[in-house]
Parts: structure tokens; sequence; C-alpha cells
């Protein structure tokens, strides 16, 4: 069975490459025609960007303090005693 499965997926990607793709007539409209180009930002400002604290991290930190509150919570749970 292992030995048919490259057999298997080299057949599949030959008859994919085999297959016609029809033409699909793409037009652009007349606003993006007379768009602009968007406006060139300098790069020292797109690595402070992307490098600045974002809602991720501050997500991040409270999902791991919330994990640790429900594993202390854990811990004291188990061990009340049972009965």
């Amino acid at each position: 069975m292992t030995r048919l499965a490259p057999l298997f997926s080299l057949s599949l990607a030959l008859l994919a490459g085999c297959s016609s793709v029809p033409e699909v007539a793409m037009r652009e409209s007349a606003a993006v025609q007379t768009a602009g180009y968007p406006a060139l930002a300098p790069l020292p400002q797109l690595i402070a960007a992307a490098e600045a604290p974002s809602r991720a991290t501050s997500a991040e930190a409270e999902l791991a303090a919330r994990a640790t509150r429900l594993r202390a919570r854990a811990s004291g749970l188990r061990q009340l005693p049972s009965g």
C-alpha cells in the first residue's frame, strides 16, 4: 500500500496537468484603470510598525495568565478531599 501512494500522487498530478483550463475574461473596471499608485512608505517606518507590540501580543499575555490561574485552581481542586 505504501508503494502505491507515490505512484498514485504522481499519476494524479499528471492528470491534473492534462486538463484544460477555460479562458476567463477578466476586465478591470474604470475605477481600477484610473486609480493612482499607492503611497510608498519609508522602510524604517514600516519596520517600526512591524516591531510595535500589537493586540495579539497583549491577548497572548492575557491568555497565558489565564492558563496559569486555571492550572493553580485545578491543582487546588485536586487537593480537596473527595467524598
